[in-house]
């Protein structure tokens, strides 16, 4: 199964957020619905973190803002070991952390063209 990172269209204004907020955050409408995201979006900024949470097994953790177009943004794990502001990246569902026995899985990004 395919996993695709998803926003949310209010149906009164037609503006995309991500993650789902309870009032649309221009016009206060209630009803969404469901958009894809796309598959590429660009590095605004990110962050390398070493002292980490428990269940991050690599250090150090990139961290990131990204943006999907449209004023949609979204913070993730960044996975490139030489990450660059602008750079092209894709969604990818994996794992993000182990807590006790249970393993949390979620989006991070990765370089859009491997090379």
């Amino acid at each position: 199964m395919q996993e695709r990172l998803t926003g949310f269209k209010c149906k009164r204004c037609g503006r995309v957020t991500y993650p789902k907020h309870e009032r649309c955050l221009s016009c206060r409408g209630t009803e969404f619905e469901e958009v894809g995201l796309g598959d590429e979006c660009t590095l605004l900024t990110y962050t390398k973190l070493y002292a980490l949470p428990e269940g991050i097994e690599m250090p150090p953790l990139t961290l990131g803002v990204v943006d999907f177009g449209g004023g949609v943004r979204a913070l993730g794990q960044i996975i490139s070991d030489d990450p660059k502001i602008g750079m092209k990246l894709r969604p990818v569902w994996g794992k993000l952390r182990k807590i006790g026995e249970e393993e949390m899985y979620g989006f991070k990004f990765e370089p859009a063209e491997k090379g």
